[in-house]
């Protein structure tokens, strides 16, 4: 049973890292195709950051 229970763990992680692989693929591929979609991206993340930088300073303000 433990030896079943460590296969199949095994392959699951193996799933994992192959999920990982070809989400790392996709992208790759696509910001060398898409570099606009890629500085898009960037920036939305950059404006999320700055915004919940700013809400966690009213909050702390408030509290």
């Amino acid at each position: 049973l433990p030896r079943a229970y460590l296969n199949t763990q095994e392959s699951s992680r193996k799933w994992l890292n192959f999920g990982i692989e070809f989400f790392f693929d996709i992208i790759m591929r696509y910001s060398l195709q898409l570099p606009s979609f890629v500085q898009y991206f960037v920036v939305l993340g950059k404006s999320i950051f700055l915004h919940f930088r700013s809400i966690s300073n009213t909050l702390k303000k408030v509290v």
